[in-house]
């Protein structure tokens, strides 16, 4: 099978031989690809001219090409760039151009960014200014080659579809998107957007200063109560971000003599919350209640108090806890439970109540957190417990001491939100019908979906080269999702996410699971 055409550009810096009428310029190829290139170091030649290249492609292999320039690049400092077209390729010369990039993009994608600084550090390299040095040069090859996601924004807001920019290169280009966890849509619905500008209006534009301080609005209380009736708890808590609440809660609520047991998948700020406490923790295989039971036995007898924390679905791979199962354990062991529903708040349970009420377990777990910014559609993230526990986290939990409060527009999204989830169930429930639709049809082309059911769908993808290369071949075909990969799941592990919303439409899964499996056999993956 011949190798599928790749349209992102990687960085050569191969030499070229470049002819224009009768005179001969040697200029270098700053990226490639199999349709074109960037050619840097000769004239300033003029649009549409038609140029010959004859462009050395590796040790002995040169490659003539006819190109026609499609535009300028300034560099600064009198120096430019020009974008050519290659033209009236013949199979054997576009098969020897594949050859080169996909072995250029093979390399550029194994370095994953998060890993370099290790690299550099195994190879004494520590200098802060060298190391930023390296990862600024890999960033900008990858943002050429559409690998960096980070380089990448919306030019209108968070939708369905959007307008994705590369902040490197200014392209632009419509996809459909699948990696916002803006599970509902509220973000776009007309009734919320108008309650956050009344509340602008009357509130003014943020808080000033932190909970002690005086800056809880009543919108904040109203949210504090509407959150412990949903979740049945006594008191529930706002915090400015969900990463912050549980930051703040799992660094307050350990003792000196306590322990800490996490599911392996538990998103970055349990775990950071926990470190942050510098009490013993532990980490139990994900979603094995044998394996979290073995662990109770063992180690909860030897600590004072015993928190085990976990998500209601995990972000990664799509998984739904077995809540039922883990809260009966309390009957034979003795700890506190502590569920992250970030991902079910709001469109699992009656009336968005979460996925412990949907289980029948909410009084069984002592902490329910959950975040603002998923089916809510703003900032923010809230626990909820027992009165007497918030108490002790208004205490002790730094990051709601001294961190600023939630914006009123925001607050105000989240109290319009609620409403929304309590008198529109139609948002929850075409959300869960266009999950269902698009695991059948992702299922019936062949793809892995682990363990998943929740409405964050992974394929997975366990070769890193094919991986990087997937993702950005449908992102040049308007399909854009973001690879995840080591060390945010394991390394042989890799995926890419599909995050369902109710806006998406049935087209739109159709079109990206046509886009992802013709891609995906050009690959041999299917």
């Amino acid at each position: 099978m011949s190798l599928p055409r790749i349209s992102a550009r990687v960085t050569l810096q191969a030499p070229a031989l470049v002819s224009d009428r009768g005179e001969s310029y040697t200029c270098e190829v700053a990226s490639l690809s199999a349709t074109g290139a960037l050619l840097v170091g000769g004239p300033r030649f003029d649009l549409d001219r038609e140029l010959f290249v004859e462009l050395q492609v590796a040790e002995g292999e040169v490659v003539f090409l006819r190109a026609h320039v499609v535009r300028h690049q300034h560099f600064g400092e009198g120096r430019y760039g020009v974008g050519v077209a290659f033209q009236a390729l013949t199979p054997e010369i576009e098969g020897q151009l594949t050859r080169v990039v996909t072995e250029a993009y093979k390399q550029l994608g194994a370095r994953v960014l998060g890993q370099v600084r290790g690299e550099l550090q195994r190879r004494g390299v520590t200098d802060i200014a060298a190391v930023a040095d390296e990862l600024q040069r890999i960033k900008e090859d990858q943002a050429r080659a559409h690998l960096f996601a980070a380089d990448l924004f919306t030019e209108g807001g968070s939708d369905a579809v959007a307008q994705i920019v590369s902040g490197t290169t200014g392209e632009a280009r419509e996809c459909v998107v699948w990696s916002l966890n803006l599970y509902l849509g509220l973000n776009r619905e007309q009734r919320v957007i108008d309650r956050a500008r009344e509340a602008l209006s009357r509130f003014g534009t943020g808080a000033g200063t932190s909970p002690p301080s005086g800056g809880l609005s009543r919108l904040h209380h109203q949210i504090e109560r509407r959150v412990a009736e949903m979740t049945g708890k006594e008191k529930a808590l706002v915090f400015s971000t969900g990463y912050s609440a549980n930051l703040g809660a799992l660094s307050a609520l350990p003792g000196p003599k306590d322990l800490v047991l996490l599911d392996r998948e538990a998103h970055a700020s349990m775990i950071d919350g926990v470190r942050l406490s510098g009490r013993k923790w532990i980490a139990f295989k994900h979603n094995d209640v044998a394996d979290l039971e073995s662990k109770l036995e063992r180690y909860a007898p030897h600590h004072e108090n015993v928190f085990v924390a976990v998500e209601s679905a995990y972000s990664m791979s799509g998984d739904l806890a077995p809540l039922r199962e883990i809260a009966a354990l309390k009957d034979r062991h003795r700890f506190y439970l502590y569920v992250d529903e970030a991902h079910t708040f709001g469109f699992y349970g009656e009336q968005g109540r979460g996925y412990c009420h949907e289980q029948g377990v909410s009084d069984r777990v002592d902490f329910i957190m959950s975040t603002f910014s998923k089916a809510t559609a703003s900032m923010g993230g809230f626990v909820a417990a027992e009165e007497r526990f918030c108490t002790l986290l208004q205490a002790s939990a730094t990051a709601y001491i001294f961190q600023a409060c939630l914006t009123p527009p925001d607050a105000a999204t989240i109290l319009a939100s609620l409403d929304e989830i309590r008198e529109h169930p139609e948002h929850a429930r075409s959300l869960h019908e266009h999950n269902a639709y698009m695991r059948e049809a992702l299922a019936r082309e062949g793809f892995d979906l682990g363990t998943s059911s929740s409405p964050v769908i992974p394929v997975y993808v366990p070769d890193l080269e094919k991986l990087y290369r997937l993702c950005a071949q449908i992102y040049m075909e308007g399909v854009f999702t973001v690879p995840v990969v080591y060390p945010a799941v394991g390394p042989n592990e890799g995926r890419l996410r599909f995050i369902v919303n109710a806006h998406h439409t049935r087209e739109q899964i159709d079109r990206t699971v046509a886009t992802l499996a013709r891609n995906a056999r050009a690959l041999e993956l299917i």
